[in-house]
């Protein structure tokens, strides 16, 4: 009997992702291998007609400027349960030189702990002629977005009115 209960565990787990809603406000970090740093990272996620759409806004500071980046993202939930999430198009950035062609991808698994709700896991993104692949891992939290102080939030509202962007509540 122990046997079948492991078996069935583990084949309706991945399907529990798929319940999951994973929608909403999401604030954390990533950490780069390659610099050994901690970068600001938030994402936004909404359903639209039955698909996930993302966006992302990451920053950090170097000095005394502070460097970001705005990004549409395609948000799906794989087979095994995992959260994938990978750069659709720039919108905005301030980072010195070309960044047209890195593409990041986030492959993360979702946890609950009480009423908080978790997204951790690794991200990747491509080599490029301007810039090597990089590694790392992220960890981001579901926050409130009437509590929390959100640039990426700030972001979307003041853009809203461009037919580009979704606006996202």
């Amino acid at each position: 009997m122990k046997p079948i209960i492991i078996i069935l565990a583990v084949l309706c787990c991945p399907v529990f992702a798929f319940c999951q809603d994973i929608t909403g406000l999401w604030k954390g970090t990533m950490y780069n291998d390659s610099t050994q740093q901690s970068l600001e990272y938030e994402i936004v996620i909404s359903k639209e007609k039955g698909k996930l759409i993302g966006y992302s806004h990451t920053s950090c500071l170097i000095g005394s400027t502070k460097y970001y980046g705005v990004k549409k993202i395609n948000v799906r939930v794989a087979k095994d349960g995992k959260i994938v999430m990978q750069d659709a198009k720039w919108l905005e950035n301030n980072y010195p030189g070309e960044q047209g062609k890195v593409i990041q991808l986030n492959v993360l698994d979702l946890a609950k702990s009480g009423e908080e709700s978790y997204m951790d896991g690794l991200f990747v993104t491509n080599r490029s002629k301007a810039y090597n692949a990089l590694t790392g891992r992220m960890s981001i939290k579901r926050v409130n977005p009437l509590v929390a102080q959100s640039e990426l939030m700030k972001y979307l509202q003041m853009n809203a009115a461009n037919d580009n962007l979704t606006a996202v509540k």
